[in-house]
């Protein structure tokens, strides 16, 4: 079920029809269920065994601003119970990610915990996760703090 509905979701992205399928507050929550459910089981038939090794879980968040990234990367990695890594910067001569501007897209590795942040161009905005080579999204950014009601993370590492 979890899996079938995420796989739902990519598809609609695909199209450009997923906002359909994030439009309500009770449809927003089978998505949590379902993320929750597709980080410690494999998705069927994709040959993805997580007790042979880590279970590999990527993020790319992409976001309008630097700040709304970095929470929702802390969100995220506390929903599915990863660790919180702040980003690096690896934008040309911007070392300190407080003085990024514009939109971005933080990439987060799981395993390794590296965690890097650049300019993003792109017009789409959300999260996409992969879990053990299965591509996910693009899902609500706020899809675990709707309401924002968690305070901030510092942007200092």
């Amino acid at each position: 079920m979890a899996w079938t509905l995420l796989k739902k979701l990519t598809k609609a992205d695909i199209r450009g029809q997923a906002g359909k399928m994030t439009a309500d507050v009770q449809a927003r929550q089978l998505l949590r269920q379902a993320v929750q459910v597709a980080v410690s089981h494999p998705a069927p038939a994709e040959g993805w065994d997580p007790s042979i090794q880590p279970s590999e879980v990527l993020l790319g968040i992409l976001s309008s601003d630097i700040r709304l990234a970095v929470r929702a990367l802390r969100d995220w990695t506390s929903a599915l119970h990863l660790p919180f890594v702040i980003p690096k910067s690896r934008v040309e001569g911007i070392s300190l990610i407080t003085s990024l501007s514009g939109s971005v897209y933080i990439k987060y590795n799981a395993v390794s915990q590296q965690c890097y942040v650049t300019g993003y161009t792109g017009k789409d905005r959300g999260v996409l996760v992969t879990f053990g080579g299965t591509l996910i999204g693009h899902l609500p950014l706020g899809l675990f703090d709707e309401g924002m009601e968690h305070a901030p993370p510092s942007l200092e590492g």
